[in-house]
């Protein structure tokens, strides 16, 4: 409790493109920081699992920003709110900007590792085979350069393999022809070896 505050990293500039709010990589880093900041000085400590487009730019590296950080929330998620509330209000962030909406799409606990512990915040992050699963699941094209990137990262070559992926952690009935064409369409426009 009561421990040093974080010194500030720089002055939030949200980036405006596309018509929406992005947020950097050290942007995000700041936030979640001050996040766990927050929850040290009530006495708490909180666990956040991250996956989505801030799971690409913080732990892949594969991009530059994102509009949120896609979070699950570990129980209780009420003091984590409202931290992500004061904080959203102290540094000029969307509401929204850790959004748990990621949790719909969660099927059973996925594998995640410890990517950054902060004072009083733990933030694990999805393996990366289960964000490419996630990614081709959700089979939209502005995914198509994560889900590239991640097939690059993991070494994997062929539509199969990716299906085969995918299947560890999304049932079979709930796929389709439309993750199959996706994953064909992604791995078709890898750079040649």
């Amino acid at each position: 409790m009561g421990g040093k505050r974080p010194t500030t990293c720089c002055t939030l500039t949200t980036t405006l493109e596309r018509g929406g709010m992005y947020v950097n990589v050290e942007e995000m880093r700041h936030a979640l920081e001050m996040l766990g900041h927050r929850l040290s000085q009530e006495g708490l400590r909180g666990d956040i699992v991250i996956a989505g487009g801030a799971w690409m730019a913080l732990v892949l590296g594969s991009r530059g920003v994102t509009k949120d950080i896609d979070a699950y929330l570990s129980p209780p998620t009420e003091p984590i709110r409202r931290a992500a509330s004061a904080v959203a209000k102290e540094l000029g962030l969307p509401a929204d900007w850790l959004n748990d909406g990621i949790k719909g799409f969660f099927y059973g606990t996925p594998p995640q590792e410890l990517w950054q512990e902060f004072e009083g915040l733990r933030v694990h992050a999805v393996t990366a085979d289960y964000m490419l699963a996630l990614k081709v699941y959700a089979a939209r094209l502005e995914d198509q350069a994560d889900v590239q990137a991640l097939l690059q990262h993991l070494g994997i070559h062929t539509a199969s393999a990716v299906l085969d992926i995918v299947e560890r952690y999304i049932p079979h009935h709930m796929l389709t022809a439309k993750h199959e064409y996706f994953a064909e369409i992604c791995v078709e426009g890898l750079p040649s070896m």
